[in-house]
């Protein structure tokens, strides 16, 4: 058994074989796919995206939400 590694992107469900590589491939091969993570972003702006909240007529202040809270 020959082996070989090279890169690719998955289209469709679909993984091309590179033209360098095709001629070595008989009709049945045995495929093992490592996964590479997609980067992901770090601090607040992963976490949350836009929020919008109206606080049009909402009278609160710091004391009372303290009570609310127990903090008091």
């Amino acid at each position: 058994m020959e082996t070989v590694a090279f890169a690719t992107v998955a289209r469709n469900g679909i993984i091309a074989i590179p033209e360098e590589y095709r001629t070595l491939f008989p009709e049945t091969v045995h495929v093992v796919v490592h996964i590479e993570p997609i980067a992901r972003q770090e601090g607040a702006s992963a976490q949350f995206r836009a929020v919008r909240i109206s606080t049009k007529g909402f009278k609160l202040n710091r004391e009372e939400a303290n009570e609310r809270q127990g903090l008091l």
